[in-house]
Order: structure tokens, then C-alpha cells, then sequence
């Protein structure tokens, strides 16, 4: 024997009156943490740690620095589009990198919070300069923001010490060739057949491309949203420097928002790994943006880019880009990093700057909440009817009631429901009392005995 759909209905209704009153709720837009990098402290040694706990990353020895309030009008750059009251007037956070040695660089700084997890976005203020060289020797850095940590099938590169999780990178001159917009996986660039761009920018001769170049104009409705990066970052003379004028379609010499939006159970692809993150830039002087991409877990780099029948060839001539990196963790983690792809070294270090402002991460709403099948911000008889329908499923998405990601609908997927039972997404937190919880694994309890005897 077993309970029928309305004796399991009851057997949780007769919890709801007090777990109505005990609702557990998620925090809803709550920011939980904000950085203007005001405090006036210089990082050199690798591993040094500032007054808020971000850590300095580098290299290579006694080649970069982290300027934590660094007054930035020292390079004509204006303020911050989206600085607060209180916010100390044009100061910020400027890295550089590779000041002398001549080599492939990076640095950055990292701040690890166990906080940044479930679903939330992370906005910083950016602004990339290059050194204005006639001779255009080390002119090209990039930079950019990147979420989460590595992975144990997926270690950061020691080359790359600060490109860990999932990243956005963008270049200060427009000179990378296909590369001045790119999304990443670690250190690894995502080849744009990948899917994982927002449009599908397919050039002239097909083959591979790494990124979006200023170039980039896509026409063709039929390969999803239409882009038009010179559009939407025109050039323009360089105030430092009127004699040099500012590339068409790159983000430098001006100030840019970037956004990244986790959703650590999010994953469109055919691979069993889940998490996601959107990457949206928005131009400080207008506010129009464009979506970068999503970089997705389930989606693996490994696509036949030149068409020629096989896949991820490597050999000679072939064009595939084959990373096939495995899945980053988007979660705990914050990095802002300049990198130098380049073996040349610029002419004014102070001009190859990139300066980060106003960081903020937030917690959102999430269709992720624990046992909400359904992404209608709440757990309740509608969860508990989809898991039913799809009890023993698999393979199994957080839609049909797969809540810990074992690719199948089973009794931990239950108890997961239960215990979140009555749990819905509010604008506060609180805490559920132990009798709520009682209440719910008890009930929890009946109806998986039950589906125990059903199976």
C-alpha cells in the first residue's frame, strides 16, 4: 500500500499552520557585500592581504602592484558612474602588471567570502588604460572580473594565478584580433561557436574565434540579439593625450560596469555539471549594455569550428579550439585582474592601468531555492506534486525535482523539499524554529516511507 496524492497532501498540510508562522525566507536583493577601496594601502609582496581581506596575486616577482586607494584623478579619469555618498572622492583600486620584465603577466587581487553563494551578482566599475605609444609597444592589457574558484578536475594555471572560476576579460586598444571581449573558463578563452556567446558571430571564411573583436557587427537577426560593439563604443580623441584617439568597439580610456549573475544550478547543455553566469557590460556614460555571454558548466568547449567532420582535432591546420575545460566553481570567490598577454613592456606603466570602483555583491531572487521545482519563489504543494510526477527519474533537472544535482528524483530530493517546506523568498532572513523543522521531517518522513513501499 501507499499514500495517495491528497494523503500525502495532508500529511504536509497539517504542518502548514505552523510553518506558515515559522516560515523560513531567503534574503532577496540583500547586498552582503560592498567595496569602494578607499583605504590607502600599496601591495607588493604576492600573498599580502589588505585591511578588507583581498589578497594580492601576481606572477612574477616584483613586476605588478595593487594601489588600494589610488586617487585616479591623477590620470584625468573622472568618477565612478555608480560612486555613493560617502564614497571618497575618485579613489579606487589600480593594478598593474608586468612593469619591466618583458614576459606574459598577470595579477590581481582575490577575496574569498564563503557568502558568495546560491544565486547573486557581483557589479564593479572599471576603467582600463594603455600606454599611449606611437610605436604601439605594450600598449594591449586586459582586464576584467572573474567569479568563483577552480576545481580539482579543472586547477588554475600558475601562468594565470588569478583567472580562477568563471571570467569576462576585455582589452584596453582594440590590437588582440578576436580576442578584446572574451568569456573564460580559468585561463582558458571560450571560442565563440562554443554557444556560450550571446550572439554567434560567424565571420567570413568561417573557422574559429576567440572573442569578440571591436570589429563585431552582427546584422543577422537569425543568429539571436544583434550586436554592434562599434556602435556601442564609439571612438574618441583621448583626453590624457589628444593626440591618440580611442578605438572604436573597445571598452579603454573610459568607464564600464561589469555584472556578473550566478546561478551555481543553472545549465542549459547536455553535460550533468550545472552552474552559470551571465556577464553583462554597461558603458558608465550612458548606461546602454550588452550581454558578453553565459558561461555554462554543462557546456563544454569542444565543437567542430571548422567544419570539417571531426571534432576537437589539434593536429596541424586544423581550426578547432578545443579547451573542453571542465566545470568551474562559481561560488566563494572574487577576483579583478589585469593581465598581459604580451612579452613587451609599456612606455608609461601609469598610463597601463586598470582602475576597479565600487564592488558590490548581492543576493537575488532564486528558482534555485531548495525544493522550489517550479521557480515560482516558494516551496510548497506544487514542488511536492512535480517531484511525485517525476519520482525515480533519471536523468533528472532541478525542474522535474532533482534538488542536489545527482542527475536523478529520488528520497534525498524529498528530504531536501521537506526541509525547505514553507520556505518562500522574502525581503529578510530569519531562522525556522526547531518545531518547524520537526514538523516538516516528520511529514517528510510519512511520505517517503510511503514511496518506499510504492517503488
Amino acid at each position: 500500500m501507499f499514500c495517495s496524492k491528497t494523503a500525502q497532501h495532508a500529511l504536509l498540510a497539517a504542518s502548514m499552520a505552523v510553518i506558515a508562522v515559522y516560515s523560513p525566507t531567503v534574503a532577496v536583493g540583500q547586498v552582503i557585500f560592498t567595496d569602494d577601496f578607499d583605504n590607502q594601502e600599496t601591495l607588493f609582496a604576492n600573498g599580502a592581504t589588505s585591511t578588507t581581506g583581498w589578497q594580492f596575486k601576481l606572477k612574477t616577482a616584483n613586476q605588478s602592484d595593487a594601489r588600494f586607494g589610488y586617487d585616479y584623478s591623477a590620470l584625468q579619469i573622472p568618477e565612478a558612474p555608480r560612486s555613493a555618498s560617502g564614497d571618497a572622492a575618485r579613489r579606487g583600486v589600480a593594478l598593474r602588471t608586468n612593469v619591466a620584465a618583458g614576459v606574459v603577466d598577470q595579477s590581481g587581487i582575490v577575496l574569498t567570502n564563503a557568502a558568495f553563494a546560491g544565486k547573486y551578482t557581483v557589479e564593479v566599475d572599471m576603467w582600463l588604460n594603455w600606454s599611449l605609444d606611437v610605436s604601439e609597444v605594450g600598449t594591449t592589457q586586459h582586464a576584467g572580473l572573474f567569479v568563483g574558484k577552480e576545481t580539482t578536475a579543472n586547477p588554475t594555471s600558475l601562468d594565470f594565478p588569478v583567472s580562477a572560476g568563471a571570467g569576462a576579460i576585455f582589452s584596453s586598444d582594440g590590437d588582440c584580433a578576436n580576442c578584446d571581449h572574451i568569456l573564460l573558463k580559468n585561463e582558458a578563452e571560450l571560442d565563440t561557436f562554443s554557444g556560450q556567446y550571446t550572439v554567434r558571430e560567424f565571420t567570413t571564411g568561417g573557422g574559429n574565434q576567440a572573442g569578440y573583436d571591436g570589429a563585431d557587427i552582427n546584422t543577422n537577426p537569425a543568429n539571436g540579439a544583434l550586436l554592434d560593439l562599434p556602435a556601442l563604443f564609439p571612438g574618441f580623441v583621448i583626453p590624457l593625450n589628444p593626440a591618440f584617439s580611442q578605438p572604436a568597439g573597445i571598452v579603454g580610456f573610459q568607464w564600464v560596469t561589469l555584472k556578473a549573475e550566478v546561478d551555481p544550478l543553472g545549465g542549459t547543455g547536455p553535460g550533468p555539471d550545472r552552474g552559470t553566469t551571465k556577464f553583462t557590460v554597461t558603458k558608465g556614460s550612458n548606461g546602454l549594455s550588452y550581454v558578453l555571454g553565459t558561461i555554462d558548466n554543462s557546456i563544454a568547449d569542444n565543437q567542430d569550428d571548422d567544419n570539417d567532420g571531426d571534432t576537437c582535432d589539434g593536429s596541424a591546420g586544423s581550426e578547432d579550439i578545443c579547451t573542453s575545460e571542465a566545470a568551474v566553481d562559481m561560488q566563494g570567490q572574487v577576483s579583478l585582474t589585469i593581465i598581459d598577454f604580451f612579452t613587451s613592456v609599456a612606455r608609461d606603466i601609469n598610463e597601463a592601468t586598470v582602475v576597479f570602483d565600487n564592488l558590490k555583491v548581492t543576493l537575488q531572487p532564486s528558482s534555485s531555492l531548495p525544493g522550489d521545482a517550479n521557480g515560482d519563489g516558494k516551496v510548497d504543494l506544487l514542488d511536492l506534486d512535480i517531484l511525485g510526477a517525476n519520482f525515480g527519474s533519471s536523468p533528472a533537472t532541478l525542474s522535474q525535482g532533482d534538488f542536489n544535482s545527482d542527475n536523478a528524483v529520488n528520497l534525498l530530493d524529498l528530504d531536501i523539499l521537506g526541509a525547505n517546506f514553507g520556505s518562500m523568498l522574502m525581503p529578510a532572513t530569519s531562522v525556522p524554529e526547531g518545531s518547524t523543522a520537526m514538523l516538516a521531517a516528520l511529514a517528510v518522513a510519512s511520505i517517503g516511507a510511503s514511496w518506499r513501499r510504492r517503488a
